[in-house]
């Protein structure tokens, strides 16, 4: 692996942000060919950059602000459902609100265009995307034609939300502090020892990359051989006081009953607590989400 410390300093120095990480799938091949971005000079706070997200959708597709109703009820999708931005758009295009608007060809693409492009149409695009649908094909494969750009897959990753799409970004985002943070602190919550510092920079990267979510993360931590040495009752304390962000308690000994007596398994046990909302809220806190 290329040394990711240097060539951060090497280009900081330039004053652009760049950092060499992978960012596709869990594939930790370093790419050369990619353009590095300092996603905190962007969109700077994780909950503002989200319900911007949202904000830019209401405002392009339905040409209104965002009401407060409907913030709520996305924003939720995407923090606890685990909703992506293509979810978010075929939503809004699907609506009775949107489809009240009875757009045009010409205006549907535009909409594309600047909801998922992130620009106005170009006029050999604009022909190109009219023509097909004034030729039968359908606004939902045209919609899944767009969302499966990589201009999508990088604006979905400057937000931090998952696209929702199996396209490669051609940007990379570098690590921030805060995912960093969590990687630490996940890994001492699990092993109750610190982590190296290449081992907390390689996580966080891909953290910041949604190359791994906070659950994937800890799926990683909690299902290593060292882990699974352990017995019920410390993998369980361990789990409560990561996830669960809270002592041993309440429900704890009915729990460690099941475990031993193998109603439940460790896997189910892990499930229902990453699926919590105290488990999003703590990604939350960290930046990411769950």
């Amino acid at each position: 692996m290329k040394n990711v410390k240097k060539i951060i300093a090497v280009l900081l120095a330039s004053v652009v942000f760049f950092a060499a990480v992978p960012f596709k799938g869990n594939n930790n091949t370093v790419l050369a060919d990619v353009t590095y971005v300092d996603k905190e000079q962007k969109v700077p706070n994780f909950i503002d950059g989200i319900n911007a997200f949202i904000d830019r959708i209401y405002y392009i597709a339905l040409g209104r602000t965002t009401d407060p109703d409907g913030r709520f009820t996305w924003f939720n999708h995407i923090i606890y459902d685990g909703y992506t931005g293509a979810d978010l758009v075929r939503g809004f295009l699907f609506s009775p609100e949107f489809l009240n608007k009875n757009c045009t060809n010409e205006e549907f693409v535009e909409i594309l265009y600047q909801v998922i492009l992130d620009r106005h149409a170009d006029p050999e695009g604009m022909a190109t995307w009219t023509q097909a649908l004034r030729d039968g094909q359908s606004r939902q494969s045209v919609i899944d034609g767009f969302l499966g750009s990589v201009e999508w897959a990088n604006l979905c990753l400057i937000y931090g939300i998952p696209s929702g799409n199996t396209a490669t970004p051609s940007i990379a985002i570098l690590p921030t502090d805060r995912s960093r943070s969590f990687a630490q602190w996940l890994y001492y919550a699990t092993y109750a020892r610190m982590p190296g510092d290449q081992d907390i920079h390689d996580w966080g990267t891909q953290l910041s990359n949604l190359q791994l979510s906070g659950t994937d993360l800890a799926r990683q931590f909690f299902f290593s051989p060292e882990i699974n040495n352990l017995s019920n009752y410390d993998f369980l304390v361990r789990l409560y006081r990561s996830v669960l962000d809270r002592e041993p308690n309440g429900d704890f000994d009915s729990c460690l009953a099941m475990l031993n007596n193998g109603t439940v398994t460790r896997e189910s046990v892990f499930v229902m607590a990453t699926e919590s909302v105290q488990w999003a809220q703590t990604c939350g806190g960290f930046g990411l989400l769950r």
